[in-house]
Parts: structure tokens; sequence; C-alpha cells
């Protein structure tokens, strides 16, 4: 039987093993490698943003203005706030507290800590610019972990009740989503995109003697919205002809990637109809994909086998012309389309 099912507009996603998560207008959990996908839970609003937990049993999510937690294997909502603009979030365990750090608003920085999920605000930020993207990591050595949260560190206290005090890391602050990123660390660095603008910039960081001080930039290139950001891969989130980027070089146009996460000899992307992977050892190719359920007015096969779109039995047919490679050095790329 062929059906056109409704689309599934993807906002975000996060990888657990061979499990990936994706929510938006539906909550699905692909199997990996197969690309497999069924429905988690219905939804009673959309889910513009989440994070995994620290087991990867159990999700934080915006739906609505409510942040709930769902949780296998009913994955039933649980109610933590409401009235919510989260853009981040992360599940953490910061001096022996455990729970999940909350960007809200982009000028508070609040912990949710289980069982009840009462909040305690870690820090506020007086800024003209959103401030997005969450990593923990010990900036200074000092063995506590402190918070990195848009333009700024924040450098944990010895005991949960002391104070947090930031110190800038870029001054990105010139729009009010120049400091709304997405945040990566690789071999000591950070890696920052400015993901939620037209000519985003993708930079290094290396950290000074005195973390303290301004980083050290190392300007990567300008970017249409680049949202996808793991070691050496860059990836727009700017619609059809999107650039995919690997190694400095433009290895596929794709149409936009949100997420991106490192998988087997691969990536794992995430776009907003679909997921993809793509193997490291390819010519340039997307390797296989599998697109969520179509609407009804595109030119879509698709058999229904209970919920479950497979790459085998689901694939758009005009996938194969929008992920080919094109070779193109990065110093040869900047703003064109």
């Amino acid at each position: 039987m062929i059906l056109g099912l409704l689309l599934a507009n993807i906002t975000g996603a996060a990888l657990h093993g061979d499990t990936l998560y994706t929510w938006g207008d539906q909550l699905l959990a692909w199997t990996l490698p197969q690309l497999q996908s069924h429905s988690l839970a219905a939804l009673d609003k959309p889910i513009t943003a989440g994070c995994l937990d620290q087991d990867g049993a159990g999700l934080f999510l915006q739906e609505g203005d409510r942040l709930v937690y769902r949780q296998a294997p009913d994955w039933k909502p649980k109610e933590m706030d409401h009235g919510m603009d989260m853009h981040d979030c992360l599940a953490v365990t910061l001096l022996k507290h455990r729970g999940v750090l909350v960007v809200h608003r982009g000028m508070q920085l609040r912990l949710y800590e289980f069982p009840d999920f009462h909040y305690k605000e870690i820090y506020s930020f007086y800024s003209r610019s959103r401030q997005g993207g969450l990593l923990v990591t010990d900036v200074d050595g000092d063995g506590y972990p402190d918070i990195i949260c848009g333009n700024y560190w924040i450098k944990s206290p010895t005991d949960f009740d002391l104070p947090w005090h930031d110190f800038a890391i870029e001054l990105y602050n010139d729009r009010p989503l120049a400091a709304t990123l997405r945040l990566a660390l690789e071999d000591g660095d950070l890696l920052v995109a400015q993901g939620e603008l037209p000519d985003g910039r993708v930079a290094r960081f290396r950290k000074p003697p005195d973390p303290k001080q301004l980083w050290i930039e190392e300007l990567l290139g300008e970017f249409h919205y680049p949202r996808a950001l793991i070691g050496n891969l860059i990836g727009e989130d700017d619609g059809p002809r999107s650039k995919l980027l690997l190694n400095g070089h433009l290895a596929a146009r794709t149409n936009g990637i949100l997420a991106a996460f490192p998988y087997h000899d691969g990536f794992v992307l995430v776009g907003r109809d679909g997921v993809f992977y793509r193997s490291l050892r390819s010519s340039g190719k997307i390797g296989s994909q599998a697109k969520a359920p179509a609407p009804l007015s595109r030119k879509f096969s698709c058999v229904d086998v209970g919920q479950t779109v497979s790459v085998s039995v689901c694939q758009s047919r005009a996938s194969a012309s929008s992920m080919e490679p094109v070779p193109v050095s990065l110093d040869r790329i900047p703003n064109e389309r």
C-alpha cells in the first residue's frame, strides 16, 4: 500500500548509542545504522528545544512554553516549569547536584535539580545579545566543572551555594543573536559557530595562559546559518543548496543540516525533513538516508509499515541530486551561494 504521510518538521536531535532521538512536530526514535524510526509519544504542542538526560533514558524538552521530562518506557511528560523560552539544555552533575542546565530567554542560566526539578539560578547575563550554546568542562584546571555558555565561561565555586563568576571568551555582541552559538571542544580548543545568523562566523578559539583574558581567535569562515558543528564538519541550515563541509572542503549540497553527530566511521546528519548517514570512506555522497514522513502534496513514495519509516522502503525521488559532492577548497567559498 502506497501512502503519503504528514510532514515531521524536525527542530532538534540527540544521539545515545545506536538510537537517535529527533523532535519537532513529532517525537521519534531512529535505530542506527538502519535508519528506522518510530514515534515515542503523541504531542499536544511542537517541541522547539531539548536534550538527553545523563542516563540516555529520558529527554528534557520544551513543548509549547512548557519544560517537560519524558522518560522511557512510557515517555509520558512530567511538567518541570512553564512560561519557558529555552534555546539550550544540558544534563549535568555540578558539585554533586544532578539535574539539567537550561538557558532561559538567552539571559538566565538555571539548574533544575532531580527529583523535584526546583531550579537554582546559576547566573544571569547582562548583554545585548542572547546567549546560547552550553558545555561543561574544567576551563582553568582547578578540578571543578566550569560552564561555557555563549560568549562566556563561568567559573565554578568550590561549594554549590557560593557564587559563580563569568569571564568573556570573545565579544560577539553586535547583534541580538550574535551570541546564540553552537559550541564544540576539539583538542583543547573551543569551536564556535554563529548558527542564528545568515553570515555567521565559524571560529576556533585557543585558550591563553590566563583564561580570564579574551581567548585567541582563528576565523575559519562565514556561512549561512552554520548550525551543525563537530570537529572537522560544518553544516549550513539555509534551505536548498546549503553547504556541508568536511576538512575545509565542500563535500555536499543539502536541504539544510541542523545537527550532526559522530557515528562509527562517519556522521549522522539531521535535517529538518530527514536523517542521513555519511561515511568518511565514501567519495563524498551521502551513503544512506531516511526521510521523515512527507506531506501529501509532495511526490514521495512510502510503504506503510506500522509507523516505521525505513530507508529501504521510503526515499525521496529528489534526494539523490540534492546531495552531490562538490570538492571545493574552503578558501574559495566565503559567502557565495
